[in-house]
């Protein structure tokens, strides 16, 4: 039976971890022409180990060389429990440490120690070997695990070794398989008559033959063409299997090592990744802000600046000392595409030492600006590396983006559909639990911080206008949307969303809603209106007067301007206090329609016998058939008419 389950080999080079796997499996993971004539394991090696019990699972052999540290932290990026190997005739070497270390960063948390090359080793070798394994796990992941000593050449020790792994396996439940399907390419070739091939370990998700994926951070699309598990055909795979994807679609030469396979649209390629990133005691110095290291998550590789988002001037130029840890942006050389709560491994650029690593936060992040932004993302990532899980990424993922719509946050969630309708539910039963505000008929979520900061920026923008008219009783949400865009830049909310968020600051009493004709208009809660001024007074009733005097011969604003010779501001003030008052609207061509002339109109036509035509209005109220056009669309829009061709009729 096929079990999820990577179990890893890691060590110093030529300490057998390679005729181990061989003693336990059957197998010579050893593949490559270069690796049989050199003697030592170069690639990654793959096979399967079957257990008493009947299950089968994944082993993975990883170079020891020093030169190899790459292939070792892409193979251990997979494993669930690993098997540290140090040869009892040598002892612990550096990159048995080395090793160790990654398999701590990586957050292996299960395993054994292999002390090999027992029938070279006399009884106090091993007894010696042993006591300085035991010393080396002390504090690690591998703290109090097993020690078997084991020969690869006689046999002895290989089924105690065997059945010590099947006891770790039973005391680690599988892996959920949460997720949109991810598998990090290790290796790319072509099978004649089947095309392009990958292997991979799969970190979440499931796919199945048929289904289209996207090849990232490539940005191609591709379709499973076959799939199978240690040689044998299977229909679909799930997070934990080795798996090699027979793609369509996909020519060889456009896959690499370091490219994932993922669920189409679920994955974005990214520069800019926020983490929560760990230094190793052992670190013979700090990581300090904007430090160029190399960057191993995955099966990739890339150079990568370290940004430390959380610092005073003291701490930027100390960095993050050895055996201590804190929030981070990764701002690598070339985009990859990384999974939320992937664990990675960095090295210094050079030499080439093992340092640290940590774990991916939000994998699509936005480089940080400012002190205030620095800070808020730091809150956002130290909480989460505290408290992972669906729910509470969907949440930082809000925080992080200020707002989101439902359909974004599912772009941006790497999760599958169900995944995230369940954890959504969580997120929308409670959204101040998690510190957000949920509104909108889209259905948008927003940040509390964001919300008191966009009620400032309404409460700025209608004090301006307050001051600018502090004769008119609210400005109309329409322009308060407008006014916020031109803030928050465009389309940062739908139009129809904005009135339920402003709905909830009239609640919270930040803004206080007036109906204005029939309409809702909005202003601070501390305003009060003032009356007009003598000289506004003058304008508004001349300028009152002039558009009831013109009859149907509607005036334009320059003409009113000129036939009462005020300057545009104060004229600009007069209109707008009319038309709150009067209703007095600016309709095609730039016409004043009033409301006086709007009723006049209506009765006419209540009057007119025969059909409601352009030309039998114009000639009944003596006005041009484009002023008498105007008027009469303003009417259809208002629902006061219905046309019908060239026919109106009167609907009230």
């Amino acid at each position: 039976m096929e079990y999820p389950f990577i179990f890893g080999t890691a060590g110093h080079i030529d300490h057998g971890k390679t005729a181990l796997v061989r003693a336990m499996t059957g197998i010579d993971c050893d593949r490559l022409e270069e690796e049989k004539r050199r003697g030592i394991t170069i690639e990654l090696g793959f096979a399967p180990l079957n257990l008493p019990k009947g299950r089968t699972v994944s082993i993975v052999d990883v170079p020891g060389h020093e030169r190899f540290i790459r292939q070792m932290a892409s193979g251990a990026a997979g494993m669930d429990a690993a098997m540290l190997v140090i040869a009892a005739t040598e002892g612990v070497m550096p990159q048995t440490r080395e090793h160790l270390d990654i398999l701590n960063i990586l957050g292996v948390r299960f395993g054994l120690v292999a002390l090999t090359k027992k029938d070279l080793a006399d009884d106090e070798t091993l007894e010696l070997a042993a006591q300085e394994a035991a010393e080396l796990i002390r504090g690690t992941c591998l703290e109090g695990a097993p020690i078997i000593p084991v020969s690869s050449i006689t046999g002895e020790g290989v089924t105690e070794l065997v059945d010590e792994i099947e006891k770790i396996i039973d005391k680690i439940p599988p892996r959920k398989g949460e997720g949109a399907f991810f598998l990090p390419i290790d290796r790319v070739f072509s099978k004649k008559g089947f095309g392009s091939v990958v292997t991979g370990t799969s970190y979440q998700g499931s796919v199945s033959e048929g289904d289209d994926v996207d090849i990232m951070p490539a940005g191609l699309v591709g379709r499973v063409r076959s799939l199978q598990t240690h040689g044998a055909k299977v229909s679909s795979v799930t997070a934990g299997q080795r798996v090699a994807v027979n793609l369509s679609g996909i020519t060889q030469d456009q896959l690499d090592r370091g490219y994932a396979i993922c669920a189409k649209g679920a994955f974005i390629a990214s520069d800019c990744i926020d983490a929560w990133l760990e230094i190793l005691p052992s670190a013979e110095e700090p990581v300090t802000h904007w430090q160029r290291l190399r960057l191993h998550v995955g099966t990739a590789d890339v150079v990568a600046r370290i940004s430390l988002l959380q610092m005073n001037a003291a701490g930027k130029k100390s960095g993050i000392l050895p055996g201590s840890g804190g929030p981070v942006q990764l701002l690598c050389e070339s985009k990859i595409t990384v999974a939320a709560g992937q664990r990675f491994v960095v090295r210094f650029y050079s030499p080439l030492v093992t340092i640290g690593g940590g774990r991916i936060m939000l994998p699509n992040a936005c480089l940080a600006k400012g002190k205030a932004d620095r800070e808020a993302k730091a809150r956002i990532v130290k909480d989460l590396s505290e408290n992972f899980g669906p729910v509470s990424l969907l949440a930082s993922l809000v925080h992080d983006k200020k707002i989101l719509s439902v359909s974004s946050l599912f772009e941006l969630s790497q999760m599958d559909r169900n995944v995230f309708n369940e954890s959504l539910s969580v997120l929308s039963a409670a959204p101040d639990t998690y510190g957000l505000l949920e509104f909108g008929a889209a259905r948008n979520f927003i940040a509390a911080e964001a919300f008191d900061t966009i009620a400032r920026s309404a409460l700025r923008i209608l004090h301006e206008f307050h001051a600018k008219y502090p004769e008119l009783s609210g400005l109309e949400p329409e322009k308060l949307y407008a006014a916020m865009d031109s803030v928050h830049g465009s389309g940062w909310v739908k139009g129809e969303d904005f009135k339920d968020l402003i709905g909830i600051m009239a609640a919270r009493n930040a803004i206080t809603p007036v109906d204005v004709q029939d309409k809702t208009c909005y202003r601070a809660a501390d305003y009060r209106q003032s009356s007009l001024d003598g000289r506004l007074v003058d304008i508004v009733e001349r300028a009152r007067d002039a558009v009831a005097s013109a009859g149907f011969n509607l005036l334009k604003l320059p003409e009113l301007e000129e036939k009462l010779g005020v300057s545009p501001s104060d004229m600009k003030r007069a209109m707008a206090y009319l038309r709150e008052q009067d209703d007095l609207r600016t309709i095609e061509g730039g016409l004043l329609f009033s409301c006086e002339m709007r009723d006049k109109l209506l009765a006419a036509l209540a009057s007119m016998s025969g059909d409601i035509t352009v030309a039998s209005v114009r000639d009944f109220i003596g006005v041009g058939r484009k002023d008498t056009s105007a008027m009469l669309e303003f009417l259809d829009s208002q629902g006061l008419t219905q046309r019908d061709g060239d026919k109106r009729v009167l609907t009230k």
